[in-house]
């Protein structure tokens, strides 16, 4: 017998399963798995998280020419910008947000390759930001071979 474990540490899932029954609301685990879900948008062979690209309207010429450098900058999400507001001390820790980036990306990744078996991608987190966002940092771009 072999066992494949899940990608976060720990996992016990029916402990798991009582634990966030009793702690989150309906409302909260449906908010939880949308985020480890997004939609994804294709858009001349470019691959976007919906909501970040909807913010930049129809205005593509701020990034450099490459389609890497815009699925890069466009799909940059500040993890440390989540939890600014946060009251949990925890939360503000960057090691605790290192792990909640690559726990987010790991999803993220499946749900890729899912919808776009064909195409190859990068995943990056930072601990000091990246481009114009400050802090851990996450996003995702495709690879040309």
């Amino acid at each position: 017998m072999k066992i494949y474990n899940g990608i976060i540490k720990e996992n016990n899932l029916e402990l798991d399963l009582a634990f966030i029954g009793h702690i989150l609301s309906i409302e909260q685990i449906l908010f939880l798995m949308k985020s480890l879900s997004p939609n994804f948008v294709e858009k001349e062979d470019q691959i976007y998280l919906l909501s970040n690209l909807q913010g930049y309207g129809s205005d593509m010429n701020n990034f450099d020419n490459s389609t890497s450098g815009k699925e890069k900058y466009i799909n940059n999400i500040s993890i440390s910008d989540v939890f600014y507001f946060s009251e949990d001390d925890q939360s503000k820790e960057k090691e605790v947000q290192m792990e909640i980036g690559s726990y987010i990306l790991e999803f993220w990744k499946m749900r890729l390759l899912y919808l776009f078996p064909q195409k190859k991608f990068n995943f990056l987190i930072s601990e000091n930001g990246l481009f114009d966002e400050s802090g851990v940092c996450i996003t995702f771009y495709q690879t040309y071979d």
